[in-house]
C-alpha cells in the first residue's frame, strides 16, 4: 500500500518514452527496415526489448487505477497524469481520432468508457513485436493479394478502428441526448466544441505533409510527428480539465495557433527549403515547452492544491483543510476560464 498510483503511472510513461527514443535513435528517419538485408536494419533483439517494455508499461498503467482504489487515493490529479501522459504518445492521427473521440463522449455524456479493446491494442502490439523477434521484419513484406501488400492492409485496419470508435461515441452521445435525457451540453454547437481544435489539426497536419514545399515530412519525420502529437496531447488535457471542472471546453488552442501559422508560413511564405525545417523544430522546442510549463503548473500549482493530494506520496495526502481545498478549487475553476497559458 506504500507505493502512490501515480509513481506507477510515471514509471510505465518513462518506459515507452524510453523504448520511443531508443528505437528513434536507431531509425530516426524511419526508413531502417525499408529494404531487405538493409545493412542498417533495427537490431533483431531490439524488438523483444520492446516487447518487454510495452507489455510492462501497459501492466502498470492498468494497476494505478487499481491502486489508486485500494489506497483511496482515486481523484482527478491522477487520471490527468494518466491520460495526459499518454496523449503525448500519440503521433499517428488514427490513434488521436481514438483517443479524441472518447473524451469528447465523456464530456458530453459524463461516462468515461474505455472498452477492453484499449487492453487488447496494447497486448496486440507487444506481441506483434515478439513475433517480429522471431520471424523478423522481412517476414512482413508480402502481398496478401495480388497488388495489396500487408502493410497496405495493416493501415486499412487503423481506419476501420477509428471509424467503428467515432460511430461507438456518436452513437453513445445521441443515446445521452435523445434517449435518457443525460447529455450535458445545451446545444449542438457546444456539444461539438472539443472536436474543433483536434479536427484543425488533423486537417492542418495532413495538408502541410501533402503540400509542403519541401516535402518537410520525410525530411524530418520524428520532429514532425512529435510535434503533431504534442499538440494534441495539449489539446486533450486542456479538455480533460474542462471536463473534471465541469467548465466549457476551449474552441481553440495556443499551442495550436502557433502551429498553424508556422504551417502557414511554410506553405505560403515562399521560404527556402533549409528555413522550413529549421521552423518545424524550433516549432517543436517551443510547443513541448509550452505544454510541459502547463503540465507542471496545473498539477502542482492548482489540482495538486486543490485537491490536497501530493503525486508521490501517499502520506502527505490530508495535509490540507477542507476550507483551503474549496478555496484552490474555485482558483483551479476561474484560471481555466481564462484559459491563462
Amino acid at each position: 500500500l506504500w507505493i502512490a498510483p501515480n509513481v506507477l503511472t510515471l514509471a510505465g510513461f518513462l518506459l515507452v518514452m524510453f523504448g520511443f527514443f531508443f528505437v528513434s535513435f536507431l531509425d530516426y528517419d524511419l526508413d531502417a527496415n525499408s529494404n531487405f538485408s538493409s545493412p542498417r536494419a533495427i537490431p533483431n533483439w531490439v524488438w523483444l526489448f520492446i516487447s518487454i517494455l510495452t507489455f510492462t508499461a501497459h501492466t502498470l498503467d492498468g494497476t494505478d487505477g487499481k491502486q489508486a482504489r485500494r489506497t483511496g487515493s482515486s481523484g482527478p490529479t491522477g487520471e490527468l497524469c494518466n491520460v495526459s501522459l499518454v496523449r503525448l504518445l500519440c503521433i499517428l492521427i488514427s490513434v488521436q481520432v481514438v483517443f479524441i473521440t472518447t473524451h469528447w463522449e465523456k464530456y458530453n455524456t459524463g461516462i468515461l468508457y474505455l472498452s477492453w479493446g484499449y487492453d487488447a491494442s496494447q497486448y496486440g502490439l507487444a506481441g506483434f513485436y515478439l513475433l517480429t523477434y522471431f520471424v523478423e521484419y522481412e517476414f512482413y513484406k508480402f502481398y496478401v493479394f495480388k497488388s495489396i501488400t500487408f502493410a497496405v492492409c495493416f493501415e486499412a485496419g487503423f481506419y476501420v478502428i477509428c471509424i467503428t470508435s467515432l460511430v461507438m461515441s456518436i452513437y453513445n452521445m445521441y443515446l445521452s441526448y435523445f434517449v435518457d435525457e443525460t447529455g450535458r451540453q445545451s446545444s449542438l454547437y457546444e456539444a461539438c466544441l472539443p472536436v474543433f481544435s483536434s479536427a484543425v489539426l488533423f486537417a492542418v497536419s495532413v495538408y502541410w505533409a501533402k503540400y509542403s514545399p519541401s516535402n518537410v515530412i520525410d525530411r524530418d519525420p520524428r520532429i514532425y510527428f512529435w510535434t503533431m502529437g504534442t499538440v494534441f496531447s495539449n489539446i486533450a488535457c486542456r479538455l480533460i480539465i474542462a471536463q473534471m471542472t465541469q467548465t466549457r471546453a476551449e474552441p481553440f488552442n495556443f499551442l495550436l495557433c502557433m502551429y498553424c501559422a508556422v504551417a502557414f508560413v511554410s506553405l505560403f511564405g515562399h521560404i527556402r527549403a533549409q528555413t522550413e525545417l529549421i521552423l518545424l523544430r524550433l516549432l517543436a522546442i517551443g510547443v513541448t515547452l509550452a505544454h510541459l510549463h502547463y503540465g507542471i503548473c496545473l498539477v502542482r500549482i492548482f489540482l495538486l492544491f486543490s485537491l490536497a493530494i501530493l503525486l508521490c506520496n501517499l502520506k502527505l495526502k490530508h495535509l490540507f483543510s477542507e476550507s483551503l481545498t474549496r478555496f484552490f478549487t474555485v482558483v483551479s475553476i476561474k484560471v481555466e476560464r481564462w484559459g491563462n497559458f
